[in-house]
């Protein structure tokens, strides 16, 4: 597991803890879009600045990170610092693990769905033709420091893409996480919520680190929100594709499992209260579907592992039909 995990209020509390001389990094590697905090002179190390979004996160990234890295001079014992968001660390700390067979690499999670889902876990890769994530390791950083102060500068619509991975959590694991974010009046939650959130996905991954069972259960939303990003080629962002798989796989768990209406109720009174769509309509036909479907890490021949929910944290993963996957689905 990670060595390290911190929880720090302030950004002056991050620089202090990254600029101590037993967190010495050879090398930050930034998300552009963070360049107006200029952390080429708050930081005891070379910056580069990267550009990446989800529709470039391919192998054609993954390779100027590994030149990046050979241009620096980084060694085996080269220890790598990346800060952005959940596409960057997956695509940085996979060429880090990869990278002469693997260096040393620390995150700084600066989104929400950062925090809560991707920093955590060891699951690094990038996408490819036949879909998300298809080629990847399971590498964990030495350490993941998660600074609340970060969150300021998201733009709200980040925010809530975040939010979705939160609900997620509390859908499969805490009851109190999912009543806290629905009935809230307010969108933003505090950081002790967002400590419990990934304290729900850090306790699934020490169970069943290379997902063979249990850590399945945080694919919730993802099975047929993977299909949404890749139908819409990335048009539709990662939360707002999750949120509309959620509610499919919602009306799946109510039907194979006796979920209460009621949860698909508030569920779907939570997305209308953050302004997120229910539905999609998928654009190029059930032919394209089932392939991407056929090449989704949890499928067999003509069956997926899906996760449905019996009630709120009652969550069972069982082994679906794709016909009865269609039956939900808007194509």
């Amino acid at each position: 597991m990670t060595n390290s995990n911190k929880y720090l209020e302030t950004l002056e509390e991050l620089l202090n803890d990254l600029n101590q001389t037993n967190n010495y990094h050879d090398l930050a590697i930034v998300d552009s879009n963070l360049k107006f905090y200029n952390f080429e002179k708050l930081l005891n190390t070379d910056v580069l600045y990267i550009d990446i979004s989800e529709s470039t996160k391919n192998l054609a990234s993954v390779e100027k990170v590994w030149n990046s890295l050979f241009e620096h001079n980084l060694n085996r014992f080269s220890n790598l610092l990346i800060i952005g968001g959940g596409v960057l660390l997956d695509v940085c700390a996979f060429a880090a693990s990869t990278f002469k067979r693997g260096i040393s690499f620390s995150t700084v999670p600066t989104t929400l769905l950062a925090m809560v889902d991707a920093a955590y876990g060891g699951k690094n890769g990038f996408n490819n033709d036949y879909g998300k994530n298809q080629i990847g390791t399971f590498t964990q950083p030495k350490s993941i420091f998660v600074c609340h102060k970060l969150l300021d500068s998201l733009t709200e619509k980040d925010y809530k893409d975040g939010l979705i991975e939160l609900i997620k959590h509390g859908l499969i694991g805490s009851s109190e996480i999912y009543k806290e974010l629905s009935l809230s009046s307010d969108y933003k939650v505090s950081f002790d919520t967002i400590k419990k959130g990934i304290k729900i996905k850090l306790d699934i991954v020490s169970e069943d680190f290379t997902e063979l069972n249990k850590r399945k259960l945080l694919n919730f939303g993802h099975t047929v929100g993977h299909l949404i990003e890749k139908d819409s080629e990335f048009e539709v962002s990662h939360g707002e594709a999750v949120a509309i798989g959620i509610y499919y796989e919602l009306l799946l768990s109510k039907k194979h499992m006796g979920l209460p209406q009621e949860v698909v109720t508030s569920y779907l009174q939570y997305l209308e209260k953050i302004d997120y769509n229910y539905t999609y309509k998928f654009s190029k036909g059930k032919n394209s579907i089932m392939e991407a479907l056929k090449n989704d890490k949890k499928s067999l021949v003509d069956n997926v592992d899906i996760v449905l929910l019996s009630d709120i944290s009652m969550p069972n993963i069982i082994n679906l039909n794709f016909d009865e996957l269609f039956e939900v689905i808007d194509y």
